[in-house]
């Protein structure tokens, strides 16, 4: 049997590190693999689905998207425009103010919320968003060290100590060391943020303007466009505007390598990358037509009730791996698609066609009345700065007082954490906080439905032996070694895989494991379990294992450089330092 299920999980690896698939589609494939083949009991299959912290984790995104929606977390974020204009200063308070939201709400909404502030700000103080946008992810997952609910990985390890010994960890278990950890963290990325980001500053910089990466666009060539009968290298030299030509279209056909002195003609269409600035003034200029929608500069100017907005595509929007004309984002949201930006951008080509990813930046155009509705709809963060809400005094005060009960409930043991969550969402919907349509839509199902899968999964190493036989392995390797470098090596396991793969892969196939060295070595498993949630959510190396990387990628210009550079001393940092604190708090 253990001959057997070895390699089906090192399948599941090998997928989830080739990156083509969801993690969450990996993690169902392996599932059902397991079941047909009789590893896995046909009523064991989807037990995941009703596991403590796949319940947990859900309700915390129900009630994090609550607060938000209702504009309860406004006042605090109004306290964000009175943040000091020293870089140092901002980036720290931003940061702490990140570690704080995190806490109490993850970092799966977290981030969100304080993402577009961020990017406004950051652009008043004339400050490039590259060297805040990092930091601000990174804080993110240091919050996640704090509470119970403040990661994935943290949740499950909770539960899972529960169904080892019949007791989880409570909601603040985590807080004095990961305290220590987080406010190191923020210390070190205030610090070393100058240093280790890049400053890619534009040379146009306009005030509460968004600084992103440049779009990716469309413009096809008139009969009366200035652009008819002129060359590209023209149009590359005029003073008037800053774009630059990437690929022309001519007759169905996509040319990447052109001629600077090819004469364009009408009906050609150019792939140009431009920011919004010089996008509009080129527009004018050579009064050429963007293939979103209608003449751009009237659109965007002339129009009342036209606007236009950048979106960030969240993890669980309803885009992901599809392309605009797939979507027909016109016939069914009533908008246009006039721009894309991307981090790693030479992976766009014609933009109708091209399959949007998480992270992506949208800049779409439609009428102003619906946008915010469509937006959410689309699964897209908006970045456009939209003021204050005026919030709604009952909704502030049901959603607060919901939420801050069902946290004293939960921390109190009067009622099961799982239980005290869930209430909560329900309640919010009873009380017309949020509608039903936005208790499921504000659910990231993707992980979710990974954590789901692999709890069985998890389940089957330990009962199969594999899981044994595995820890034995490793304590041959290790027996010499006194419990402070076990620890240490558990937790570096934990973010090898948190960052080759997901922290919510690492978490759950890694604690059937350690639950056996830690008996193995001292008999005390809280310090292992520890350790292992904290080295899973600290996943700083890789954009793609963890959404608030993902998010920040395109918006910050980010290469996957960047995120060695600073998260790779953070990384160390974090294992030098928990791994001692958790040696002296456990076993000392």
């Amino acid at each position: 049997m253990q001959n057997m299920l070895l390699p089906i999980l090192g399948a599941a690896v090998i997928l989830w590190l080739w990156g083509k698939l969801r993690a969450d589609i990996v993690g169902i494939a392996a599932l059902f693999t397991l079941a047909v083949l009789g590893f896995i009991p046909a009523p064991d299959v989807f037990s995941g689905f009703s596991h403590p912290a796949v319940i947990t984790l859900a309700a915390m995104m129900v009630l994090g998207y609550a607060l938000h929606h209702c504009g309860a977390l406004d006042m605090l974020s109004r306290l964000l425009s009175a943040l000091g204009h020293d870089p140092l200063v901002f980036v720290l308070l931003l940061s702490f103010y990140t570690v704080v939201l995190t806490s109490f709400l993850g970092y799966h909404i977290a981030l969100v919320i304080i993402l577009p502030f961020a990017v406004q700000l950051s652009g008043k103080r004339g400050i490039h968003p590259s060297r805040v946008l990092m930091p601000l992810a990174f804080a993110s997952i240091l919050g996640g060290f704090t509470t119970l609910w403040a990661s994935p990985s943290n949740i499950y390890v909770s539960f899972f100590r529960q169904d080892t010994i019949g007791k989880s960890f409570g909601v603040w278990e985590y807080f004095p060391l990961g305290l220590i950890l987080a406010l190191a963290g923020v210390l070190f990325i205030t610090a070393t943020a100058w240093l280790l980001l890049p400053g890619r500053h534009k040379k146009k910089q306009v005030e509460d303007e968004l600084t992103i990466e440049d779009f990716i666009t469309e413009v096809k060539v008139l009969r009366d466009s200035l652009l008819a009968g002129s060359s590209l290298r023209k149009i590359m030299q005029n003073a008037a505007y800053e774009v630059t030509v990437i690929g022309l279209v001519r007759k169905k056909l996509l040319l990447e390598v052109i001629d600077p002195d090819e004469e364009l003609m009408p009906e050609d269409i150019l792939i140009i990358e431009a920011d919004s600035e010089n996008l509009r003034t080129f527009m004018d200029y050579t009064r050429a037509k963007l293939i979103g929608g209608r003449r751009f500069h009237k659109d965007a100017q002339g129009a009342r009730n036209i606007s236009m907005q950048e979106v960030v595509v969240l993890p669980d929007s309803g885009l992901v791996g599809k392309s605009a004309a797939e979507i027909n984002l016109r016939s069914r949201y009533g908008i246009n698609l006039l721009a894309v930006s991307r981090a790693g951008r030479k992976t766009i080509g014609r933009v109708g066609k091209s399959r949007f990813r998480t992270g992506d930046v949208l800049l779409i155009q439609g009428r102003t009345q619906i946008l915010p509705e469509v937006i959410s709809a689309m699964g897209c963060l908006p970045l456009q700065e939209r003021g204050f809400q005026v919030a709604d005094m009952r909704c502030t005060v049901a959603s607060l007082l919901t939420f801050i009960l069902s946290i004293v409930a939960a921390s109190l043991g009067w009622i099961p954490i799982p239980i005290a969550l869930s209430l909560a969402a329900l309640l919010m919907v009873i009380f017309r906080v949020i509608s039903p349509r936005d208790l499921y839509q504000s659910i990231n199902w993707s992980a979710v439905v990974l954590m789901a899968t692999l709890i069985p999964i998890a389940h089957t190493l330990q009962s199969s032996g594999v899981a044994l036989k595995l820890a034995a392995m490793f304590m041959s390797w290790t027996h010499s070694l006194s419990p402070l470098f076990i620890l240490g090596l558990v937790m570096a396991s934990a973010m090898l895989l948190a960052n080759l793969i997901n922290p919510i892969v690492s978490s759950v196939l890694l604690s059937p494991i350690v639950i056996l060295i830690a008996q193995s070595s001292t008999h005390i498993i809280d310090p292992y379990l520890m350790a292992l949630a904290f080295g899973s959510t600290a996943s700083f190396l890789n954009p793609k294992s963890n959404m608030a990387n993902t998010l920040v990628m395109s918006l910050g210009g980010y290469r996957i450089w960047d995120f060695w550079r600073m998260g790779l001393p953070l990384q160390i940092l974090i294992l030098l330092l928990g791994t001692p604190l958790l040696y002296w708090y456990y076993l000392i």
